[in-house]
């Protein structure tokens, strides 16, 4: 699979931006075509709507949730056309991990494109976007406020799309010499590997490493001595990691404000709340119950009936379920393996 680098400015007021995420204008849209992906309707979709500004998903980490909201559950065929006055329909929200950790990863991240200073603004659901910028420029300090109008130059090395059509990147701030669209080797990629936003932040212990079957191990291999290194430092989150120390949960509320956890564990246990939310609002929309949706309870006794896929264990060299090493009980859980000794294979 080739990669391909290409030039052009992160976009920053106006959204959302997190430790793992961004948003991405190319100088020339055609480049994006050459990028091989089994998902190009749906990155093609998100290009138009997005009027050539794309949310990137950055490579090889996963940052501490800053706005997060489950995915909409589908309702089924036989309540389709059901209301009840009385039932009342969750809402999906905006979820977030204990704040200093998220910011500071938020923050590092801009940092590498110039940026000193920002401010956010709130919008609907809980959610927040930010409405201004301070932009570093030799000795002066610019400050930003319209959409897509950001000098933050820099470009990214991409060979896929994800599910979600967002370029599976690396991100680079500033200039290169090499050219715009050009194929770059693997090697060559390894080579600029840890001038990347993506090792940065692994290497200041911001970001959990969060590896795909399709990242190759060599590029893996450059990331790996960072987390390490972080975690015996105990630097940023590896001070306060929970994740193999495990939590217990009596509401949903201390998951969100007080323990600090692999996000992809945050987000299981939220989307999974969230579905048996919906299918208690379901079953009350049947009977013409009345129901109104309990924030606090928690539903972790049934955790593995939503999904139990595979994983690939570095240090075992072998596949297993998850909830071979996710330890889960009523109130309770807890990974028995280090994150980066794990490889997702969805």
């Amino acid at each position: 699979m080739k990669y391909y680098l290409i030039k052009g400015r992160f976009r920053v007021v106006g959204y959302s931006p997190d430790g793992d995420s961004l948003m991405f204008e190319a100088k020339n849209k055609k480049h994006w075509h050459k990028v091989i992906t089994a998902n190009r309707e749906v990155f093609d979709g998100k290009l138009v709507t997005g009027k050539g500004i794309v949310q990137l998903r950055l490579q090889g980490i996963d940052a501490l949730e800053t706005h997060y909201s489950p995915s909409p559950v589908s309702v089924p065929a036989d309540i389709k056309s059901k209301s009840y006055a009385k039932a009342e329909k969750p809402k999906m929200g905006k979820f977030r991990q204990p704040e200093k950790f998220g910011e500071l990863a938020t923050m590092k991240l801009l940092e590498q494109f110039g940026v000193t200073d920002l401010k956010w603004k709130r919008s609907g659901w809980g959610g927040r976007y930010v409405s201004e910028i301070n932009v570093q420029k030799g000795t002066k300090t610019l400050i930003h406020k319209k959409k897509n109008t950001d000098p933050l130059e820099g470009y990214i090395v991409v060979n896929d799309m994800d599910r979600k059509g967002r370029p599976i990147s690396w991100a680079f701030g500033g200039t290169t010499r090499k050219k715009d669209g050009s194929a770059i080797t693997k090697s060559a990629l390894g080579k600029i590997l840890k001038k990347s936003v993506n090792h940065i932040l692994l290497d200041n212990g911001l970001v959990y490493p969060y590896y795909f079957y399709t990242l190759s191990s060599s590029l893996r291999d450059i990331l790996v001595p960072a987390v390490t290194n972080a975690q015996k430092k105990k630097l940023g989150i590896w001070s306060e990691d929970q994740t193999e120390k495990g939590i217990t949960l009596r509401s949903l509320s201390k998951l969100t404000g007080h323990h600090l956890i692999l996000p992809y564990l945050f987000r299981r246990i939220i989307k999974h709340q969230y579905r048996r939310m919906n299918e208690a609002y379901f079953e009350a929309l049947r009977k013409k119950k009345k129901f109104t949706p309990n924030t606090k309870s928690l539903y972790l006794d049934t955790f593995w009936d939503d999904t139990n896929p595979y994983v690939f264990r570095l240090d075992k060299n072998d596949f297993v379920r998850m909830d071979q090493i996710i330890k889960v009980t009523k109130t309770k859980i807890v990974m028995t393996v280090d994150p980066g000794k794990i490889i997702f294979l969805s």
